[in-house]
Formats: C-alpha cells, sequence, structure tokens
C-alpha cells in the first residue's frame, strides 16, 4: 500500500503535477461515543510491510486489551466478537475484508485452542485466501501458510 502512494506520487511528480496535500496527515472520523463504562477490546494496530520472494506482504498487528484477551475465546458471546470487530475496524478501516474478518473471528473464538499462552499480538493477512471455518481452524487461523510475523 505504501509502495503505491510512492509510485502515484512519483508518476504524478514526472507528469509536472504538484501533490502537496499528499503530505497532510489522513482525515480520521471520530470513533462513536462509548457508553459509560463499556469495555475496550483492541489498545491499538499497525500495519507492518515484510519482503518475500513473492513481493511486499502486509500484516496488520492487533494488540489487544487485557480486556480484548480476557474476553475472547468459545465462551464469549457474539456481541463481544461484533463489538471487537468495529472497534477494530476504527483503528484500521483497511481491514474491511472477508479474509481479514474470518482471520480474527477465529484469533477471536479459538484463541487459546490455536495459539496457546500466545500474547502480544492477533496477525491478520490481507493476502491469506478465504477458507471454510474448519481449514481455518486447522490452519491456526493462518490459511496458506505460517504466520510471517514472529512474536517474541
Amino acid at each position: 500500500m505504501a509502495r503505491e502512494v510512492v509510485r502515484w506520487v512519483a508518476a504524478a511528480a514526472m507528469a509536472g503535477v504538484t501533490v502537496a496535500a499528499l503530505n497532510a496527515a489522513p482525515a480520521q472520523a471520530d470513533p462513536p461515543p462509548r457508553p459509560p463504562g463499556s469495555p475496550r477490546y483492541i489498545d491499538h494496530t499497525v500495519w507492518e510491510y515484510h519482503p518475500t520472494p513473492a513481493g511486499d506482504r502486509a500484516t496488520l498487528r492487533i494488540y489487544p486489551t487485557m480486556w480484548g484477551w480476557g474476553s475472547a475465546g468459545m465462551f464469549s458471546n457474539g456481541a463481544q466478537l461484533h463489538d471487537a470487530w468495529a472497534e477494530l475496524l476504527q483503528h484500521a478501516p483497511d481491514a474491511n475484508t472477508l479474509t481479514m474478518q474470518h482471520q480474527f473471528f477465529c484469533y477471536w473464538q479459538q484463541n487459546a485452542f490455536t495459539n496457546p499462552g500466545k500474547v502480544g499480538t492477533w496477525n491478520l493477512e490481507p493476502w491469506r485466501p478465504v477458507v471454510s471455518n474448519t481449514m481455518l481452524f486447522h490452519a491456526g487461523c493462518n490459511p496458506g501458510g505460517p504466520d510471517d510475523v514472529l512474536n517474541w
């Protein structure tokens, strides 16, 4: 994504187009007000890009809050899952794809089984294929290959 912007700016500059607006910070909508006392599930997110032989691969690292870690699991209710997904989209609107949603739901519902003892982040990749829930679970929420980002 970042490389595409750089290519676009370079092409625009060669064509003699002024692109001063690109230096401005992107506009972000204020999240809707939260009811008093409602939990936050997502602390923050970070997009990272990793070089591979096939080209750069994007990873969205999700840093859940302690409430997010504690609420995730098979016995959480659907409202918590969808609230957490909506909160994630407030942090990273570009994550609103079917494969990213499937991976997030997998991590949320199966966290204790697919990644026992894991702390730090849940990593979602937009390049992963959309597969059935059974295949997603058996792939540890990472269909199409291992997790590119190591959690230390």
